[in-house]
Parts: structure tokens; sequence; C-alpha cells
């Protein structure tokens, strides 16, 4: 059945090339399932030149039975999967551990509750999972470039926000540009050994710059609960602050030098034929992000501005010799 669809998808697309693209296979796997199929057939199919392919009269006549047979076989299982699609197995994802803290505790539980057969667990980790060859079924990745070799269904755009509380501001100053960040105590996210750096858009292009601080943690939880505390300014992925800056809890800073940074996508590795457990997963992510644009967050510069304002120790350092731009 395998090589009739190969032989006609070949039939269709009047070449090895098409073919392949269509059926998403190696061109030269398209060509040997062929071969194949001429051989148990005992009979030419294809005439082959170095240029161009044409069907022999028995490979057009043979062609047109398998588009029938392969079309027969599609509307049939069409009509079996669409009745009663089983939803069971095992569900294995993996999340970067703030992302998955933010927002897979509620997603999995609506898919279980609305999928009583598949069991799901569930990894929190900052290492890049092998999907394939450690047995899991999708991904969430931040960042700009998802692994090519992966199917990416993007679900929004993976934004930062620079913020701290209003006692640390009205204690502190707004900072107002760049320089101003000298007088601010940052609170400097970065691995173990790797330099603090945040992105900001400079001159309408994404330029990383170091900063500092009397403070450095590898944690984002961390970070975010200093800020909230009052302890500095701290650069956090919006969806993580999202609550705290509708609260007023935090307030954003430097918006308008605010830097693109890719996208949230969900990866899984096949394209075709998921099974249907993932399927379903994938399609009620895609509808909660999408629809519910969970990953945007309140506009910039919109949460608790009045209380900022009314603050008269706002344009103040609060300690001699500090530099404010």
């Amino acid at each position: 059945m395998d090589d009739m669809r190969v032989f006609s998808a070949v039939a269709e697309a009047g070449s090895f090339t098409g073919a392949a693209k269509r059926l998403e296979l190696p061109k030269q796997t398209v060509s040997r399932r062929v071969a194949e199929l001429e051989a148990v057939l005992g009979v030419r199919l294809i005439q082959r030149t170095t240029r161009s392919l044409r069907l022999t009269d028995l490979g057009a006549a043979y062609a047109a039975r398998c588009a029938e047979v392969v079309r027969l076989a599609d509307e049939a299982t069409a009509a079996v999967t669409d009745a009663a699609p089983r939803v069971a197995g095992v569900l294995r994802v993996t999340a970067d551990p703030l992302f998955g803290e933010a927002f897979l505790a509620d997603l999995v539980s609506d898919y279980l509750e609305r999928h009583p057969d598949v069991a799901v667990e569930i990894m929190l980790t900052q290492r890049k999972v092998d999907l394939v060859e450690e047995g899991f079924d999708v991904a969430f990745r931040v960042g700009r470039e998802p692994d090519s070799a992966l199917v990416a269904t993007k679900l929004g755009p993976a934004s930062v926000r620079y913020c701290a509380s209003p006692e640390y501001l009205a204690r502190r100053g707004v900072p107002r540009g760049l320089t101003d960040l000298d007088a601010h105590d940052c609170v400097a996210l970065a691995p173990e050994g790797a330099p603090a750096r945040w992105l900001f858009l400079v001159d309408g292009a994404p330029e990383w710059r170091v900063v500092s601080g009397r403070l450095r943690v590898n944690h984002l939880p961390t970070a975010k609960r200093v800020a909230l505390s009052g302890g500095g300014i701290v650069n956090l992925p919006t969806f993580a602050v999202a609550a705290e800056l509708e609260a007023g809890a935090l307030e954003t800073v430097l918006d308008e030098l605010v830097a693109p940074f890719g996208d949230v996508s969900l990866v899984y590795a096949e394209r075709r034929l998921l099974a249907p457990r993932v399927r379903r997963f994938v399609d009620l992510t895609v509808a909660r992000f999408r629809e519910g644009r969970l990953l945007e967050g309140p506009p910039p510069g919109a949460a608790a501005r009045p209380r900022r304002a009314r603050s008269p120790a706002r344009s103040r350092p609060s300690r001699p010799g500090s530099r404010r731009g």
C-alpha cells in the first residue's frame, strides 16, 4: 500500500522531486521505492532519462488504479478515526521551569479532564531536551531558533520587561535611559560563569549590554521575589510578571528600549501521523495561547502609573553621589 501511494504521488507530480516534497520523504527514498515496486511487479512503470521521466502505458494504467486505491484507503481511515479516535497512552512534556510554573498546571489539568484515558509526565528543566532520543512528545521552547529538525508551532511572542516594585522606584527614582541604570541596583540574572547581560533596543537595533548589581542569581523565581520585595530592577519574561504588573505589585521601566526576543513555540518530532494524544494536546495548547493571548501581558506602561506620579521622592536618588541621566 505504501509503495502504491509513493508511485501515485510520482505519477501525479510528474517527478521524483515533486513527489518527495509532497510526501515529505528524501528523493532517493522515493526513487528506490518505485524501483522496488517495478521489481516486484516485473514490469517497467516509468521511463527515466537524465532530465525527465514519463509513464509507460502500463505505468499510466497502474497509476490510475493506485490513485483510486489510495483515495478509498484514506477515506476509510478518516471515517474510522473521525468516528472513534482513541486518545490514550502517556503524553510526555518538557518545558523551562519558569514557563512550566506559569502555564502547565492549568493547561495539563484541562487536558486530563478532557481525555481520561491519557496520563501525563512533565519534566521541567533548563536543559534543551532531545525529544527523539529521550522519548518526549512535545516541548515548549523560548527563543529565536527552534531546532530545525523539529516541527515548531508558534504560540506567541517571547517578550521581556524591565520592572521593579513601586516602593523601589519611589525610593530610587525612575531610570529614563541606559546610563541611568548605573545609579540603580540591577538584579543580575545569569547562569553560573556567564556575564549578566540584558538585551536592549539601541538606535533601532537589538544590543546586549552587561549590567551591574550587588545581587547576582541564576534562578528566575528568586530574581522575581527580590524585585517584589523592593530589591532592585529585574529583567524577566512578560509571562512571568503579567499578573504582578496587572496588580501593580511591579511596574515597568525603559519600555521604549525593550527588544524583540523571538517566540514561544510548541515543538514536536512529527508533522504527519501524530498520535491522537499528541494532536489533541497541540490543538488545545494552540487554542489556549493564541486565543487567550497569554504571552502578551498588559501594554507597556499601563500598570499603576498614578501611584508613581504622586511620589515627590521619585526624582531623588537615595544616596549622595549616585548618577542619574
